[in-house]
C-alpha cells in the first residue's frame, strides 16, 4: 500500500470506511464523492483493487478489504506514541512515535496494522480540533509557536510578521504534509501570563463559549412572559410554606430550595424544590438549541461560563427570597425520620430566606450550643424568620439519618479537601483558603441525593427517562490501589467486590487525620470509573444507589432540564419516548471536557501564585513517583511541583517501578507515596505550566 493516499483516492476509500459492510457499485460511489469525472474514478477504483484496499465482490460491485487496514481515533499517550481505538476490534493497536504520522489525539485516521499489536497511521480522516492555541517563542532570530497539551508538544517555525515574543495565539491547522504544518492565525489572546488572556487561552483550547450571541440574549428577554396567570392556575401553589435556599455566599444563582411544614404532631412534609427551567426553555428553540450544546457549566477559577443566559439563570428562574418562582417539586410526608410518602408536583414557591452555608451553619450549632464567635453571623441569625431557623435544625436531624442510612448501605464517603484561591481586583491570587464541608453543606446534600433517587425510581417504574450511571471501578486499578495503599501502612482487603464499597470506606475513614489524607483520597478518585449519563441504567456504584438521576441542577445541566421534561411527560400520562442516548453521550463527553479546562485552570493559578513564593520554604508530601523525579503537594495551599531526581542530594537514586519508590543506591535511603518532606520553591515554567521544587531536607 502506498504511503499516502490522494486526496481524491482518500474521497472514495472514505465511502467504504464509512460503511465498512455494505456494497458499493460504481453509480453509488459517484453518487457519494464531489468528484464528476469518470474517468479519474474509474482508475480509482483500479487503483484501489490492485492494493487490495476494496475487492470486487460481484461485478461491477466492491466492498471494503476490512483485512488490510483499520479505521479508528487516536489516543495518544504522553510520551507522543498512541493506541489506534476502533469499533472494528476488540482490542487497540500500539502505534509507535515513528509511525503516528503527525496525527494528534482524539483525530480519526486510517491505519495499517503492521503486526498482531501494532499499527501505523496511514492518513488522518478528520482533525479532532479545529482550533489550536500556542505561544510565541524566539530562538535564532526566528519565530516559532510553541503548541503545549496534555497529550500533544509541537514546535514549528511561523512566517507571520504581525505577533510578538510570549503572545497567546489560536490558529488552524490548513495543511501537514510536509514538516512544518501550513497554518493560519485567527486570533491574537495577548501577552501570556495575564490571568484574563490565559483563561481566554483555556477557553479557546476546549473550545467553549465566551459569551451568547445576541439572539440568544433577544429570546431570554421574551421568556418572562410564560410567567402569568393562566399558568399558575396550573401549578400546586405552596407560597405561604416556610421554604428557604441554602448555597455559597458568591452565588448568583439559586436552583433549589427546601420547603418544611408540620402536618400534625407525628407528620411533617419537606419539599425539595428545583426551578423549572423546562417551562421556559422550550425543546427545539434557539436557546435550547445553545443549552442542548453547551450541556453544562463550566467553573473557572475566576468565572463562570455558563449553560443559559443570566436573564434566566440569575433572574427569571433563579429562586430568589421574596419572589414567587415556578418549580419542580418532590413533596415528602416523613414520620419518626421515615419517608411514608412522596409525590411529585409543578409548583409555585415564594422562598422566605436566601442563607450561605455559614449563616445555615450557625443556626445548626447555635441549637447545639456550638456558638460560633462571628458577629456578623450573629447579627444575621437575629434577624432571621423563627420559623426558617427552627426548620433547619428539624431538618439537619433528618438528613444526619439520611446520611447515616446511606453510608452503612455502601456509599462512599468522600471529604477531600479542596483549595479555593483568593483574587485581587485584577484577577490574581494572592492567598488560598480551604472549602470544609459543613453540616449546612450536607443538609443540602442529602435532600438532592434523595430527590434525585426518587426521580430515578420513578423511570425505572415507567421505563423511560435517563440516569446518572457509575459503573464498577477496573479490577486491575483497584488492585493497584491495594498495592499502594499496603505500602503506606493500610491493609484493605479491596478483592471481594461485594465488601469493596464498605472497605474503601473504611480505609478513608482511617485517613481522615492523616498527613496522606488528600493523597489517599485522590487515589481512591482515581481508581473509580468515571460517571455519566445513560439510559441504560447500571447503578450508581459510588453512591451504591441501584437507581440514580440528576434532576436538582437545570441551570446549570442540560441533562436535568432532560429529566424533568421526562417527568412532566409521566405526570401528564405521554407515553410517547423521546430518543435520549445520544444526548446522553453528548452531555457526558462536554461533562469531560468542563472538568478538563476547570482543572487546567487551576493549575495556572497554581503556577501564578507559587510565582510569588520563589525560595520560600514549605511543608509537602510526596504525591507521585517517576523514573524523573517525585511529585510534591504542598499540605497548606495543595499546589503541586517537581523536584528532579537528580536533584535530590546525598545519594544516586533509582526508580524501583514494582514498589513505587526511589531507592538511594548506596544509602538505601527511600522515598515513597505519601512521605512528608519539607520542600523550597525553585522557580515556575509558565509556558510548560510547572512548578519546580528542591528538597531541603527528609522529615
Amino acid at each position: 500500500m502506498k504511503k499516502k493516499i490522494s486526496t481524491y483516492n482518500k474521497s472514495i476509500l472514505e465511502v467504504f470506511l464509512n460503511s465498512p459492510k455494505k456494497k458499493f457499485n460504481y453509480r453509488q460511489i459517484k453518487s457519494r464523492i464531489k468528484q464528476k469525472n469518470e474517468n479519474l474514478i474509474k482508475k480509482s477504483i483500479e487503483l484501489l483493487l490492485g492494493e487490495l484496499n476494496i475487492v470486487e465482490v460481484s461485478p461491477g460491485k466492491y466492498v471494503l478489504n476490512k483485512e488490510n487496514f483499520v479505521i479508528g481515533t487516536i489516543d495518544k499517550t504522553k510520551k507522543g506514541s498512541g493506541y489506534l481505538v476502533s469499533e472494528q476490534h476488540e482490542k487497540d493497536y500500539f502505534i509507535t512515535i515513528k509511525n503516528i504520522n503527525k496525527a494528534l489525539n482524539g483525530d480519526k485516521v486510517v491505519c495499517t496494522i503492521i503486526s498482531k499489536r501494532e499499527a501505523k497511521v496511514l492518513d488522518i480522516i478528520k482533525r479532532k480540533k479545529q482550533k489550536y492555541v500556542g505561544v510565541v517563542i524566539e530562538e535564532n532570530n526566528k519565530k516559532l509557536i510553541e503548541y503545549n497539551s496534555n497529550k500533544d508538544n509541537f514546535i514549528f517555525e511561523t512566517r507571520e510578521k504581525k505577533i510578538s515574543k510570549n503572545e497567546i495565539v489560536v490558529f488552524e491547522i490548513l495543511n501537514w504534509k510536509d514538516e512544518e504544518p501550513e497554518i493560519k492565525i485567527i486570533k491574537k489572546l495577548g501577552k501570556k501570563g495575564e490571568v484574563n488572556n490565559e483563561i481566554h487561552a483555556i477557553l479557546e483550547e476546549f473550545e467553549l463559549p465566551y459569551s451568547f450571541q445576541e439572539e440568544h440574549i433577544k429570546e431570554a428577554l421574551k421568556l418572562k412572559n410564560l410567567q402569568n396567570s393562566k399558568e399558575d392556575k396550573k401549578r400546586k401553589n405552596i407560597t405561604n410554606i416556610t421554604t428557604f435556599t441554602i448555597d455559597p455566599s458568591d452565588a448568583k444563582d439559586f436552583d433549589d430550595a427546601i420547603s418544611v411544614r408540620k402536618i400534625n404532631i407525628e407528620e411533617t412534609e419537606i419539599g425539595v424544590h428545583i426551578a423549572d427551567v423546562s417551562h421556559f426553555l422550550k425543546e427545539k428553540t434557539v436557546l435550547d438549541n445553545e443549552g442542548r450544546k453547551r450541556a453544562t457549566s463550566v467553573y473557572l477559577v475566576d468565572r463562570v461560563v455558563p449553560m443559559l443566559p443570566e436573564e434566566i439563570s440569575n433572574n427569571l428562574c433563579s429562586l430568589n427570597p421574596k419572589e414567587n418562582k415556578y418549580c419542580f417539586s418532590i413533596l415528602f410526608t416523613f414520620k419518626n425520620k421515615k419517608i411514608i410518602n412522596h409525590s411529585f408536583h409543578k409548583t409555585i414557591i415564594n422562598s422566605n430566606e436566601r442563607l450561605s452555608y455559614k449563616e445555615a451553619q450557625y443556626i445548626i450549632e447555635n441549637e447545639t450550643n456550638k456558638i460560633p464567635k462571628e458577629v456578623s453571623l450573629q447579627n444575621k441569625a437575629k434577624q432571621i424568620d423563627k420559623n426558617v431557623a427552627e426548620s433547619i435544625c428539624f431538618i439537619n436531624k433528618i438528613a444526619e439519618d439520611l446520611r447515616k442510612t446511606r453510608h452503612n448501605n455502601g456509599s462512599i464517603s468522600f471529604n477531600k479537601k479542596e483549595i479555593k484561591f483568593v483574587l485581587n481586583s485584577q484577577k490574581d491570587p494572592v492567598s488560598t483558603k480551604i472549602k470544609s464541608s459543613l453540616s449546612a453543606n450536607k443538609l443540602i446534600e442529602e435532600f438532592m441525593l434523595l430527590a434525585n433517587k426518587k426521580v430515578a425510581e420513578l423511570f425505572n417504574k415507567h421505563k423511560r427517562g435517563l440516569y446518572r450511571v457509575h459503573d464498577y471501578p477496573d479490577e486491575q486499578k483497584i488492585a493497584t490501589l491495594e498495592s499502594i495503599v499496603k505500602k503506606l501502612g493500610y491493609r484493605q482487603n479491596l478483592k471481594n467486590p461485594k465488601n469493596l464499597n464498605k472497605e474503601l470506606n473504611s480505609l478513608l475513614n482511617k485517613i481522615e487525620n492523616t498527613p496522606e489524607k488528600n493523597l489517599i483520597d485522590t487515589l481512591v478518585i482515581r481508581s473509580m470509573s468515571k460517571a455519566k449519563y445513560s439510559t441504560q441504567n447500571i447503578g450508581h456504584f459510588g453512591l451504591n444507589f441501584e437507581k440514580y438521576t440528576h434532576f436538582t441542577s437545570p441551570i446549570r445541566r442540560y441533562p436535568d432540564v432532560l429529566v424533568h421534561r421526562e417527568i412532566e411527560k409521566i405526570l401528564l400520562k405521554n407515553t410517547k419516548k423521546t430518543e435520549l442516548e445520544k444526548i446522553c453521550l453528548h452531555c457526558s463527553l462536554k461533562e469531560e471536557i468542563a472538568t478538563k479546562a476547570e482543572r487546567a485552570s487551576i493549575k495556572f493559578m497554581q503556577v501564578k501564585y507559587m510565582s510569588t513564593k520563589i525560595n520560600k520554604t514549605y511543608n509537602g508530601v510526596i504525591s507521585g513517583i517517576n523514573e524523573r523525579g517525585v511529585f510534591v503537594e504542598v499540605v497548606e495551599n495543595k499546589c503541586e511541583g517537581f523536584i528532579r531526581i537528580k536533584d535530590i542530594p546525598g545519594d544516586y537514586y533509582v526508580f524501583v517501578e514494582k514498589e513505587l519508590l526511589l531507592l538511594g543506591r548506596h544509602t538505601k535511603e527511600e522515598y515513597r507515596l505519601g512521605d512528608a518532606v519539607y520542600i523550597k520553591v525553585m522557580g515556575v515554567d509558565q509556558r510548560k505550566q510547572q512548578i519546580d521544587f528542591s528538597l531541603q531536607e527528609k522529615m
